[in-house]
């Protein structure tokens, strides 16, 4: 998850500035609250909040062995996760409008690429090694909803986004080693006499 957050910061950051034509970093990964709580904090910048990591269920594989050199090998499956993400525009501002703008360049971003990966980074050599594609969906929050969200984060509300990134896989590739393939079975059988 990690790689990924830290790819996604780099890459959005990129699209932003390649957009407004500025060098600045406007992207930021961490708790929205301890952003809102530095008086001396970062100002006019989008900062990405894990709200949830849930387990994709569907693709739950029950195959636990793996053929590696002409060999069958115990391996625990991986786990994969779907990460829930908010975007948010931060300003001390009071009259700043230009948030609006910053939210839209994340929409854009991820509207150009609904399934992020090496071919379509903007940094391609950023992207995390061993990571084929990461499904980004839009989620759509209904007043009750974003009223609970932000009471998560002491009920200051700023503009913001909120995306689901779909499976990501957590991998410990441990793997206990086996044996050669059984390639033949043999049946014998009595028959009785009647």
């Amino acid at each position: 998850m990690g790689p990924f957050l830290s790819f996604l910061k780099k890459d959005l950051n990129t699209f932003i500035s390649n957009k407004i034509g500025a060098s600045s970093d406007f992207v930021l990964c961490s708790n929205l609250n301890n952003v809102i709580d530095k008086s001396d904090g970062p100002t006019d910048i989008i900062v990405i909040s894990i709200v949830s990591i849930e387990e994709e269920k569907m693709l739950k594989s029950p195959d636990n062995y793996v053929k590696f050199n002409n060999e069958i090998n115990y391996r625990k499956p991986p786990i994969w996760l779907n990460i829930i993400c908010l975007f948010t525009f931060y300003t001390k501002n009071h009259e700043n409008y230009n948030g609006i703008d910053m939210l839209e360049n994340v929409i854009q971003y991820f509207q150009s690429k609904p399934r992020i990966d090496k071919t379509n980074a903007v940094v391609p050599a950023n992207y995390p090694a061993g990571l084929e594609e990461v499904r980004a969906e839009f989620v759509s929050l209904n007043y009750e909803q974003t009223n609970d969200l932000w009471g998560l984060f002491g009920g200051k509300y700023h503009p913001s986004v909120v995306y689901k990134f779909k499976t990501i896989p957590v991998d410990n590739a441990d793997v206990t080693p086996g044996g050669p393939p059984i390639e033949e079975t043999m049946v014998n059988a009595l028959h009785k006499k009647i």
